[in-house]
């Protein structure tokens, strides 16, 4: 092949690899960049974010060097110590603007000193899930990053009591309006001893506040709620829980009135009614996304009459409305033509009549999750008819649903991408061979504690097939053979609980998916110890294994599978492997 293609701008390959990756995982990007040197450049440039892990740290100096269009730092999944690798990444001379340090033991104040002394421009940061976060640590982040626009300190927790979150108060909150004006989204969840106060001097304070979320913030109150509403009409979304208990405050359904430019409100296990609904309705906000999730005291006619004012929604979560029925839910769908997402999960009343008419009226579509609802083999599906555009669909938790069932959904949707079908028990190995000849595009399979499954059943080749959860299945050897002379593409498995399989099964995966990254061996008591090292120095793609739970690795082992560039977990405590991205 040809060093460079000069009848093919630079910026039209750029154009390329951008649509690639938004369709699959970064790591495609390895296989171009070893196309040729034009290839290289172009895939260095595109790479903007970096996960940190284990594996991560020994080429630290090489991918800062390496990839310098990089934005984004997350290190959600790193076990170590960050104060020592934020003040390496501050010595890249990248010009990061979003960092995401979610469920570290701390707020590292060292390091972060060090970060915001060269990168003033941070505009994301995410503190999420922090063992300890305090009011001396917001003062740090108002004073180190004054030009934040999205600040995430959701869910901080004690250690010393673990029940209880940590000791935010309205004080760090003061400290965080007077230091960050540009502040334009911030989610408090969490946080039990944050107040009124603090949500109103965010509303009236912050001109540039657009998104807040609030959930389980125990002493913000539904006036306090009313008031800042008030004080900050250009406001688009609001996330908030358990509103309206013990009743729903009048104040607060006036307020609605005043939201114009509301895009976005998830209102999950509150007690709403249809007033607050018509309220929404009437204020004539371009609602795009509605979340009533596990919501009481509303109606059909309520969610009705909304759903006829606000024909802009694009994401609809109407799980566990127990009053939904076939025929609501086909009145519902001719106000949805611009809907691409909806929940029905734990709507008991539908059937898969629902999931059909869904398809047929709702054009924009592309996932639906019907998670444990009634579905079952039902006549009547529609003839003739094909929905080519939904490409994510969860049944998971649907006991009734049978072979004929899931053979007859599978048609209509032949370009489904993403199919979770957990804990349906009914289906077995004809069932899900039906699958996944209709379904050939399919990346992203999970069958978990699908017990009627002893078998993969794959007539023809994957070749898009990338993630398989296949958990406390009964299947064999000859399944995993299977997988791989089918699945060439493989990047990530789940045998977490498969008692059968054995070593040579897991080999035969391992030599003929050379893509692959992820695989968890859990529980896995027939899995010869050896196999270990040997899918190590076998397949340099790989990146994580997670041992069965009676192998564990010695520090000089795992050590040397880092060398090698593969994180052998010695604890499984990681159990669910990442997926797609």
């Amino acid at each position: 092949m040809e060093e460079n293609f000069p009848y093919l701008p630079e910026e039209c390959w750029e154009m390329i690899f951008s649509f690639l990756l938004q369709r699959r995982h970064s790591h495609h990007f390895e296989s171009l960049s070893l196309v040729c040197k034009q290839f290289l450049s172009i895939t260095n440039t595109l790479r903007t974010t970096l996960r940190i892990s284990e594996l991560t740290i020994p080429a630290m100096s090489r991918i800062f060097s390496r990839f310098r269009q990089l934005k984004r730092i997350d290190l959600r999944n790193f076990k170590g110590v960050p104060d020592d690798l934020l003040i390496r990444i501050a010595g890249s001379g990248l010009d990061i603007e979003s960092l995401d340090i979610t469920n570290q033991a701390r707020f590292p104040v060292s390091g972060m000193n060090f970060l915001g002394s060269t990168m003033r421009n941070l505009r994301v940061l995410l503190c999420s899930k922090l063992g300890v976060l305090t009011d001396d640590d917001l003062v740090e982040i108002a004073k180190l990053f004054p030009n934040l626009e999205d600040l995430d300190i959701s869910y901080p927790m004690n250690p010393l009591a673990p029940s209880c979150y940590s000791d935010i108060t309205d004080s760090g909150i003061f400290a965080l309006i007077q230091g960050l004006p540009r502040l334009r989204k911030v989610n408090l969840s969490g946080n039990s001893l944050v107040t009124d106060k603090s949500l109103i001097d965010l509303s009236t304070k912050c001109v540039w506040l657009r998104e807040i979320a609030i959930c389980d913030c125990d002493l913000i109150t539904q006036s306090g709620i009313a008031k800042a509403l008030r004080q900050n009409p250009n406001l688009s979304s609001l996330s908030a829980n358990w509103i309206g208990i013990p009743s729903l405050n009048s104040d607060l359904i006036d307020s609605f009135l005043s939201m114009k430019n509301l895009n976005s409100i998830d209102l999950s296990e509150s007690i709403i009614s249809d007033q607050l609904l018509n309220s929404l309705a009437n204020s004539c906000s371009p609602l795009k996304k509605l979340v009533l999730s596990h919501c009481h005291d509303f109606s059909f006619s309520g969610i009705s009459f909304l759903l006829n004012k606000n024909p802009l929604i694009e994401w609809l979560d109407l799980e566990a409305a127990n009053f939904l029925t076939d025929e609501s839910v086909k009145e519902l769908s001719e106000f949805l033509p611009l809907v691409k997402l909806i929940n029905l999960s734990n709507c008991s009343n539908l059937s898969c009549s629902s999931l059909f008419i869904l398809a047929r009226n709702c054009p924009a579509l592309t996932d639906i999750e019907m998670k444990i609802v009634n579905l079952q083999k039902e006549e009547g599906h529609p003839k003739d008819f094909v929905n080519p555009k939904l490409i994510s669909l969860d049944l998971s938790g649907n006991k009734n649903l049978c072979n004929d069932g899931v053979g007859k959904i599978a048609s209509i949707f032949p370009n489904l991408e993403l199919l979770k079908m957990n804990h349906c028990a009914a289906i077995t190995d004809e069932g899900i061979g039906d699958v996944l000849t209709a379904c050939p595009k399919i990346r992203h399979l999970e069958v978990n504690y699908c017990t009627g499954i002893k078998n993969l059943v794959m007539n023809c080749e994957l070749p898009s097939m990338e993630a398989l959860k296949l958990q406390r299945l009964g299947i064999e050897d000859s399944t995993l053979a299977m997988i791989g002379s089918r699945c060439p593409s493989l990047i990530h498995l789940d045998l977490l609980g498969c008692l059968k399989v054995t070593a040579e099964g897991v080999k035969e995966v391992v030599r003929n998916c050379r893509g692959l990254r992820e695989i968890s061996l859990w529980d896995c008591c027939e899995i010869d110890c050896s196999v270990i090292p040997w899918m190590v120095f076998s397949r340099r793609s790989l990146r994580e294994i997670i041992p069965p739970n009676f192998i564990f690795p010695t520090a000089n082992q795992r050590s040397l599978f880092l060398r090698h560039g593969c994180l052998v977990h010695a604890d499984g405590f990681s159990l669910d492997l990442k997926g797609l991205s």
